[in-house]
């Protein structure tokens, strides 16, 4: 993070789903890189503990709720963030919903829910944050998902809906260019959080080591390894880039 450091300083941005797993640990990278964040869940409350952990180590933070299946929330929390700081600067839509099942089995329910979530929400929180952003040079980061360029069984509809976003980042980019908007993607592989880890303990070593062996580095991401990634692209360190895919997938070969 040292090398970010500056690379946000007097910025403001928001993350969307930043209670728990990658959102958390980017949320407290954005602090640390110095900006001013307010940190979303779907509950009051949600991210209390993220917030307090940035406050703690002297950044400055909030929380809000934003349910990314209400397209209402995101000019909610855009002006939030603009009213308490006088500006937006960054948006990571990291928030999203994953229901693993084989394409055979997809209801029209859980299809349109898991497009809602994962792409329709990220898609109006970027229309709603565009003004703020175009007025500063600011800068979007939307987190899609390695199963999104390759087939995965069971993962069909998460998959539509995470390439849907990346789909998204690179029309966004050619469009919101000329506008001093930058938009990029994170692409990360497996990541050790509570929304793939088994339930029981005592599955999570071996399933953490059948994993591992898919991947060049040995072992699967944990959500601090996306920080560096999306602080980058978040900040000023990446002002000529946009319209890019950041694979952190740790050379995931399966």
């Amino acid at each position: 993070m040292a090398d970010l450091a500056g690379s946000l300083r007097e910025r403001v941005a928001v993350v969307t789903g930043g209670s728990r797993g990658i959102g958390a640990a980017v949320a407290i990278g954005l602090a640390e890189a110095g900006a001013k964040v307010l940190v979303t869940s779907r509950t009051e409350g949600g991210c209390q503990d993220v917030v307090a952990t940035i406050r703690g180590r002297g950044g400055e933070a909030a929380e809000a709720v934003a349910d990314l299946a209400d397209p209402e929330s995101a000019d909610r929390v855009v002006q939030a963030a603009v009213e308490r700081w006088g500006g937006l600067h960054a948006l990571v839509n990291n928030g999203g919903l994953l229901k693993p099942h084989f394409v055979q089995k997809i209801t029209t329910q859980e299809l349109d829910q898991l497009l809602t979530v994962n792409f329709l929400g990220p898609f109006a929180f970027c229309q709603a944050a565009l003004p703020h952003l175009q007025a500063d040079g600011g800068s979007i980061v939307n987190m899609s998902a390695l199963s999104a360029t390759r087939g995965q069984a069971g993962m069909g509809a998460y998959a539509a809906s995470k390439a849907a976003m990346l789909a998204m980042t690179r029309t966004m980019a050619r469009e919101w260019g000329p506008l001093g908007v930058r938009v990029n993607a994170v692409v990360p592989g497996a990541v050790a959080t509570d929304m793939i880890l088994p339930r029981d303990p005592e599955k999570v070593p071996p399933f953490l080591e059948q994993m591992g062996a898919k991947v060049a580095l040995g072992r699967i991401a944990v959500p601090d390894d996306l920080v560096g990634p999306t602080v980058f692209l978040a900040g000023s360190a990446s002002a000529y880039v946009t319209g890019q895919c950041l694979f952190v997938d740790g050379g995931a070969f399966e």
